[in-house]
């Protein structure tokens, strides 16, 4: 991975550390009791992900990594690239595709947009069978509350884990890439 120099080193850390701190928020939800991380690190591990991810989208088209390695006509190629990868790497990324899948999975499920305020605990969801349509409000005790809302950070740190580990993967293609021009270009002189 010597490819990975200045900036493209900055910013395939910056992802993978992020990642990291997504997936151990994500573990947090599955501890016995209340919730323990605070909410707003997950909901700003969450807005994290536009920029980091953004720029190494941007990235991947500017190096040409994107056009080669994405599309339906270059599988193989992007199949070998992955192949290619350090094994640490690689056992790195199937750890998090593994992990956010258990995550999407376990809380997908129960993961209502809850609420709390001076009546107690409830989440509200629209009623389609009603004559006229209106939100229902469904009441929830204090452990149901808890667990829902921790099924809804669990989801929220699943995703963010997802694409900042698919962020890292797109800087190491954009290094790499980068790399292959710039040989090129000392070949050609």
């Amino acid at each position: 991975m010597e490819e990975l120099r200045g900036s493209y080193r900055v910013h395939f850390g910056l992802a993978l550390v992020l990642c990291g701190v997504d997936l151990l928020c994500m573990v947090s939800t599955w501890l016995p009791g209340e919730y323990t991380v605070p909410r707003w690190l997950v909901l700003g591990l969450s807005v994290a992900v536009f920029p980091v991810f953004a720029v190494a989208f941007i990235r991947s088209f500017i190096t040409g990594a994107g056009v080669q390695l994405m599309g339906q006509s270059n599988a193989t190629r992007f199949i070998r690239y992955v192949l290619v990868l350090p094994p640490a790497l690689k056992l790195t990324y199937a750890f998090v595709i593994c992990l956010a899948a258990l995550g999407f999975a376990t809380g997908t499920g129960a993961a209502e947009d809850v609420k709390a305020d001076a009546s107690g605990y409830y989440y509200t969801y629209w009623d389609k069978t009603a004559d006229p349509q209106h939100s229902a409000r469904v009441e929830l005790t204090e452990p149901e509350y808890y667990e829902a809302l921790k099924s809804q950070l669990r989801v929220f740190s699943a995703g963010g884990a997802v694409f900042h580990a698919f962020s890292s993967f797109l800087v190491l293609a954009s290094a790499s890439a980068a790399a292959g021009h710039a040989r090129t270009a000392a070949e050609r002189s």
